[in-house]
């Protein structure tokens, strides 16, 4: 309990509790009172302590419309043996004071408890303005810990009854501010109890039914919640033929359909929030990309009902990613006065627990650190309720995936999330997604000119496209390259094409300090699971030009279902791109040029080489079949296989088998590069 709240006294003071049964105390002696008329004049003077009360109300309080013709001179009889008791108790002289037409109960500024009730909730309220909703809880439950039972409920008095149904009114009041609060601070699973017994003391009190609704629901037992409204409506409708309110039923079809729910928050608390200005600083020399900008833009501004919550920039490491988000953010922050908060997730190398960033996130909207729930979902539900009613611009990088951004989600729609990513989130709700490719040409080189200098580029123009073609068209390798040609401005950039054009040295030419290209491409491999990793690793070192389904599957040993899967996965984390159909229904795949070399150095350091060469019979086992396949049904399509299918051709499936004897033309035009990489080595055997 507060301080302020200390119901003690000095020897001699007087104190008064009128939340509760009746009390005096002088001193820290209880004052032993006739339960009489006495204690009912006593009771009225406490309640209006400081004011003077007139002799006809307090003759209504005793009497009520039956009072005798000596009510007057009763009335002074109690109040001179109200007097005499108070004497002998040892307090003040003239407590009670006769005044024209009545009489005054004369207290000091903490002698009644009501006055010191108020006084809580007061501060409670001032430190929620200030952000501090651990201290403002503290000082609601000092306040209403103040109640002891049911206000003068021993006191036979319709003017007395009535005083004592508004401090129960005023307790629920509080109680409900105080439960808004608590609620807002994620203690839901700590309030449940005291919510049960709040709804069977107070079932028709549908602000309280809701508070329970909200705190099962928030603890994950949605079926409860659904039951409390379910007895709610029941009681409703028995006693007062009426359906729950709106706001209920609002309720009632969020928590069945699964929608998160609006956390109550006191409304003070948003006038003290900071204004945070989060976004890293702006590229200086960011270039191109114009068309992504102004989708980005138009998607940022916009204020229509179905705007996307979350909106994600998905490509590999190193693509530019962050930079356009950033580029972007600056472009419109001023459309989110509320503020820019931005956070670094590290989803491809070590993913931050999200609890973690809310706690970052609160302390940047002004909420001190002694008000932050200690776990994951009251810091969500916090989150939620600060950011309610707001216009903030979140901006998340290197996002692992959905599930760590999902409660880092503000509650509306007035705020939006920009993230990058490496995996795909296009299987989120409410994600717009847009994927982030390499710059063209004429991007890279003016991006190159800006780093290395216009006219060095102007020189050998096309040297300068050879260098932005060896690093794969990523910004991240291009910046790499113009800092390794500023530290040698005089070497020339034929030369670097030439040292680019050796793949063992190329991604070491293109890592320079920080900007370290070959760990960023490859980042999020060290998170695909083990045999998506194997199969990976293996077709780097395959000198494919392309990879189908059935061509995985023969170098993993698989089925091509289970191939086709593992190169989903592949495809989601940026490791391969998917380029186009193959003629036979199915998809082509292949590596991002400075991907294969990083991944080939990789396998090589990972993977022995008597792994490798089962892999590579396997395949040529299965290419060698598979083109003896093709070409019998060129000349005899009803003459069927030439000779059984080995155990690695039927191990991926007899779908291939059955296409290609459907579609062997296509077939062969479409593999005839992969047959003449994988003959190459036979071919200089026999030679």
């Amino acid at each position: 309990m507060g301080p302020e709240c200390n119901t003690e006294t000095d020897e001699g003071e007087v104190f008064f509790r009128i939340l509760g049964p009746f009390q005096v105390s002088v001193g820290n002696t209880v004052v032993k009172l006739a339960k009489n008329r006495q204690l009912t004049v006593l009771a009225l003077l406490a309640t209006e302590a400081n004011k003077i009360v007139s002799v006809g109300r307090i003759i209504d309080a005793v009497w009520g419309d039956a009072s005798p013709i000596t009510a007057d001179k009763q009335i002074q009889t109690c109040v001179w043996r109200l007097r005499s008791v108070f004497e002998a108790a040892g307090a003040p002289a003239n407590i009670i004071e006769t005044t024209q037409g009545g009489y005054r109960l004369r207290l000091g500024e903490s002698g009644l408890d009501a006055w010191l009730f108020e006084r809580a909730v007061a501060r409670g309220r001032s430190r929620v303005e200030d952000g501090d909703l651990g201290g403002a809880a503290e000082e609601y439950r000092a306040a209403l810990s103040l109640f002891r039972g049911q206000p003068l409920a021993e006191l036979d008095s319709a003017v007395i009854e009535a005083v004592a149904t508004y401090w129960a009114e005023r307790r629920l009041s509080v109680l409900e501010e105080c439960l808004d609060l608590e609620l807002a601070m994620g203690r839901h699973r700590e309030l449940v109890g005291e919510l049960r017994l709040l709804v069977e003391e107070h079932p028709l009190r549908e602000h309280l039914r809701a508070k329970l609704m909200t705190a099962l629901y928030l603890s994950d037992r949605r079926a409860d919640a659904l039951a409390v409204y379910r007895a709610g409506r029941t009681a409703l409708v028995n006693n007062l033929g009426l359906d729950p309110c709106a706001r209920l039923q609002d309720l009632h079809r969020r928590i069945i359909s699964g929608h998160p729910v609006p956390s109550p928050f006191p409304q003070r608390a948003r006038h003290a929030a900071k204004i945070p200005a989060q976004l890293p600083a702006g590229v200086g020399d960011f270039t191109g990309r114009l068309d992504q900008v102004d989708w980005l833009c138009r998607e940022l501004n916009h204020d229509r009902a179905d705007r996307p919550r979350v909106i994600a920039l998905v490509g590999r490491g190193g693509v530019g990613k962050t930079a356009l988000a950033v580029h972007a953010a600056h472009k419109v922050r001023d459309h989110y006065p509320d503020g820019q908060i931005h956070a670094n997730l590290r989803g491809s190398t070590e993913p931050r627990q999200p609890a973690d960033v809310l706690a970052e996130f609160l302390h940047a909207l002004g909420v001190p650190q002694r008000s932050v729930p200690p776990d994951l979902s009251g810091r969500a539900t916090l989150f939620r309720s600060v950011s309610a009613g707001r216009r903030l611009l979140i901006l998340l990088d290197d996002v692992a995936d959905y599930e760590q951004i999902e409660p880092l989600l503000p509650g509306d729609r007035g705020s939006v999330v920009l993230c990058t990513s490496q995996p795909s989130m296009i299987q989120a709700p409410g994600v717009a997604m847009r994927r982030v490719e390499g710059l063209t040409t004429a991007e890279g080189v003016q991006l190159l000119a800006q780093l290395v200098g216009a006219e060095r580029v102007a020189q050998e123009p096309e040297s300068a496209r050879l260098v932005v073609e060896r690093c794969g068209h990523l910004p991240l390798a291009i910046r790499a390259a113009g800092a390794r040609l500023n530290a040698r401005p005089a070497y020339r950039l034929d030369r670097f094409v030439d040292r680019l054009s050796d793949e063992d040295r190329r991604i070491t030419e293109l890592t320079y300090g920080s900007l370290d290209t070959g760990a960023r491409l490859v980042a999020s491999a060290e998170r695909l699971p083990d045999v998506a990793r194997t199969l990976w690793l293996l077709l780097s070192v395959m000198n494919l030009s392309h990879v189908s389904a059935w061509a995985a599957a023969a170098v993993a040993d698989l089925s091509e279902d289970e191939a086709q899967r593992l190169l989903d996965v592949l495809v989601d984390h940026q490791m391969l791109d998917v380029v186009s159909e193959d003629g036979l229904g199915g998809s082509r795949y292949e590596f991002h040029s400075l991907v294969r070399i990083r991944a080939r150095a990789i396998a090589t350091a990972e993977l022995d080489a008597t792994t490798r060469a089962k892999a590579r019979d396997r395949l040529l086992d299965v290419f060698l079949w598979l083109e003896e396949h093709a070409r019998v049904a060129l000349r005899s399509p009803r003459n069927g296989l030439s000779r059984p299918a080995p155990a690695s051709v039927l191990r991926i499936g007899r779908t291939i088998i059955r296409d290609i004897a459907q579609y062997a033309d296509v077939w062969l035009a479409q593999e005839r590069p992969n047959l003449a990489e994988l003959r190459e080595p036979l071919v200089a055997t026999s030679v």
